[in-house]
């Protein structure tokens, strides 16, 4: 893991931990960080709340290990 820099705030998402730049970030950033692309088939939520967030272009407030769930909402593979 990355040694952290004094602004950089670590948040968790799906039980993995990500390191954000900034307190303020839009949720396409966040699922792009943890790994969640293509970003279509992904909403993110919010653990606290159970906030879901459609757009992911809102910037978002996050705080120091914050948990969020990436649920996927894409079409599953059929064989």
């Amino acid at each position: 893991m990355e040694h952290a820099k004094s602004k950089d705030i670590m948040i968790i998402v799906s039980g993995e931990e990500v390191l954000m730049s900034s307190h303020k970030v839009t949720v396409g950033a966040i699922l792009t960080e943890a790994g969640f692309v293509p970003l279509e088939n992904y909403r993110l939520v919010r653990d606290a709340g159970d906030h879901k967030y459609p757009d992911y272009a809102e910037e978002i407030e996050i705080h120091e290990r914050e948990r969020f769930t990436a649920l996927f909402e894409g079409q599953t593979q059929t064989s």
